[in-house]
């Protein structure tokens, strides 16, 4: 009998419905798939290449396609998955989900998860409000609510300081790219990170978020925000965090939240995950052929969605059951993530996404200079790309 090993994330929504999919691989095909668990954290940061020698299957998120490239430790899917079955994937796929595992003209993964900064909210608790469609209606919204005793809420812990800060920056008009030609830090140097003007509002609107917002929100990723919110009856409105499907079905959590598309709409950090071979796995066809038919759209809006499921597949996000089960979370959110901002992918961004969301946070933290922070963070993006100068010398 055929064994895969496979890894993903430490979620309902990252681990059920591999579950519940792979259960049903087996009694249609007699192939085993064997899914393990990280952690949030180490789903952003773990070593891939340590991954890839232990599974054959891992779930990845797309800002490290770079590095995978680079270290050959997974196999492009373009030599595996059949051309009319790949571009079928990529014609149905959730906004740029696919897009975001093409690198170099190679599919690294295939979108299994689709996933973007959006809103969300507590119906119960918004009564009559309206729901905010730019920030300076966030700002407003805040006032009216702390006059109730209410809050908004916001996940600013280290990664998601800085996806917030990348989506500000895009929505600003100074959307941090990748820079392809430039390979050495003194043309860098008159490459910007960010336009300073742009880049010191967004770290201002982000202070004052730290300072209206609710005081735990420093703390708080994704997840301990909702669960909070879930549970707790002091934050009716969050405007930008990426979005759990989950917490918008009955009986996930103690309160439902619903979910709507972020202030100002577009630009707004793409998420979401991929699932990739690794170079270590044995049988690499029946793999693939395992990875197309989970992203497959008749998978992705039955079994998937129904088992927690946040499917990667467009067919899915417009299902009519699969809004049902979810107070029309997909049709609600669907706007922000067509129009999402996709990240850099080169190898040095994960070292420096990590640099930028340590920097942005310790700025909050400790009311660092601006100009200061901006200056640290140019110097950093420069730096960034002397890995593929030296490879490139090589």
């Amino acid at each position: 009998m055929i064994k895969f090993k496979g890894i993903t994330w430490d979620h309902a929504r990252g681990y059920d419905p591999l579950i519940a999919a792979s259960e049903l691989y087996f009694k249609q095909k007699g192939i085993q798939v064997e899914w393990q668990k990280r952690s949030l954290t180490n789903f952003g940061d773990q070593s891939l290449e340590e991954l890839s020698k232990q599974f054959d299957l891992i779930i990845m998120d797309h800002p490290h396609v770079g590095v995978a490239e680079a270290s050959n430790c997974f196999l492009p899917l373009n030599d595996l998955v059949p051309a009319n079955i790949l571009n079928e994937i990529k014609n149905t796929s959730a906004g740029p989900s696919f897009e975001s595992y093409h690198y170099h003209g190679k599919q690294w993964a295939l979108p299994i998860d689709a996933a973007m900064q959006c809103a969300s909210y507590r119906a119960d608790l918004m009564s009559n409000e309206s729901l905010p469609t730019s920030w300076e209606e966030v700002f407003a919204l805040a006032k009216i609510l702390s006059s109730k005793n209410l809050y908004i809420g916001m996940a600013l812990c280290p990664t998601d300081c800085l996806c917030s800060f990348l989506s500000l920056t895009a929505q600003l008009g100074s959307p941090i790219k990748e820079n392809n030609k430039v390979l050495n830090r003194e043309t860098l140097n008159n490459e910007l990170l960010v336009q300073p003007s742009i880049g010191l509002k967004a770290l201002s609107m982000l202070r004052t978020m730290r300072d209206v917002f609710h005081p735990k929100a420093l703390d708080w990723n994704p997840i301990a925000l909702y669960d909070y919110m879930a549970d707790q009856n002091d934050i009716a409105y969050s405007p930008l965090a990426f979005c759990y499907t989950n917490y918008s079905r009955i009986g996930f959590r103690k309160n439902i939240l619903k979910y709507h598309t972020a202030p100002e709409l577009i630009n707004v950090v793409l998420g979401g995950a991929g699932i990739a071979i690794t170079s270590s796995c044995c049988n690499v066809q029946e793999a693939a052929y395992y990875a197309a038919w989970i992203c497959s759209d008749v998978v992705q809006s039955t079994i998937y969605v129904n088992a927690q499921g946040q499917p990667g597949n467009k067919m899915a996000w417009e299902n009519k059951q699969a809004n049902v089960i979810t107070n029309n979370f997909f049709t609600n959110t669907m706007p922000s993530l067509t129009n999402a901002y996709l990240r850099p992918r080169y190898q040095g961004w994960p070292r420096f996404q990590t640099f930028l969301g340590e920097t942005i946070h310790a700025y909050l933290v400790n009311d660092t200079d601006p100009a200061l922070v901006l200056e640290k963070l140019q110097a950093a993006y420069a730096d960034s790309y002397l890995i593929e100068k030296n490879k490139e010398n090589k």
